[in-house]
């Protein structure tokens, strides 16, 4: 079984290292996106079409069907890496994806994502950010992840007509108090692919730190294991 771990925003593969420890897979892989962690920021600004290049290159030497997990961003980038490339994939899996984008959710996102805010109300998510992406390079990367969000709110990229190209079991998971992802807009997305289900984790917030990490592989675990029966 062949599976692709991607981090959300502001994150690393190391986000998602403790997933990839439980889920105990040989063929389990990961990556850190462009300009993200150690790798320089474009000078043109992020991009989805980086994103997926750098998905390319992570399964450029994978001959059968993969499955992958996205969390936030990496769940936005997962559904259009599907989309794109259909017979590729065994099946998607998102947690706390924004998949609907209005000019009010982007404004409460982008409150989030001010470097000064987030120095004197959240120094310790600060720090982790200094340290993941280098302490003269975090606050850049929060400008440019700013600049990202507005040009989805402007243009989203997930239409309706990119959903109906997904051909692959889709799973959306969204915890029942992310404000970011929001349920309500899961549900909606879900409604718009060929095989969709929704799974709404009882008790949860949108930082991944939060998530009941052995309800998720359980799950995980068995959403796979059901693909390849079949």
């Amino acid at each position: 079984m062949n599976i692709l771990l991607l981090h959300g925003a502001l994150g690393t593969k190391r986000q998602l290292a403790f997933l990839a420890d439980g889920l105990d897979h040989a063929h389990c892989r990961s990556l850190t996106f462009t300009g993200h962690g150690e790798d320089e920021l474009p000078e043109d600004g992020l991009s989805f079409d980086r994103f997926l290049h750098d998905i390319d290159t992570a399964l450029e030497k994978v001959d059968s069907a993969v499955h992958i997990f996205g969390y936030s961003m990496g769940g936005y980038a997962a559904l259009l890496w599907a989309a794109r490339n259909p017979g590729r994939v065994a099946s998607v899996t998102t947690l706390g994806t924004k998949l609907v984008w209005t000019p009010e959710g982007l404004q409460k996102e982008l409150k989030k994502l001010d470097p000064a805010v987030m120095e004197e109300k959240v120094p310790e998510f600060a720090m982790g950010l200094a340290a993941a992406h280098g302490p003269e390079r975090w606050k850049e990367l929060v400008k440019r992840t700013a600049d990202l969000m507005t040009g989805l709110a402007a243009q989203p990229l997930l239409t309706d007509e990119v959903l109906a190209a997904i051909e692959c079991p889709v799973l959306l998971i969204v915890g029942d108090r992310d404000t970011t992802a929001v349920p309500e807009d899961t549900l909606l997305t879900a409604r718009k692919l060929k095989d969709a289900g929704v799974m709404v984790l009882p008790r949860t917030r949108h930082p991944f730190e939060e998530v009941d990490l052995d309800l998720l592989i359980t799950q995980l675990s068995r959403f796979w294991e059901g693909m390849d029966g079949e």
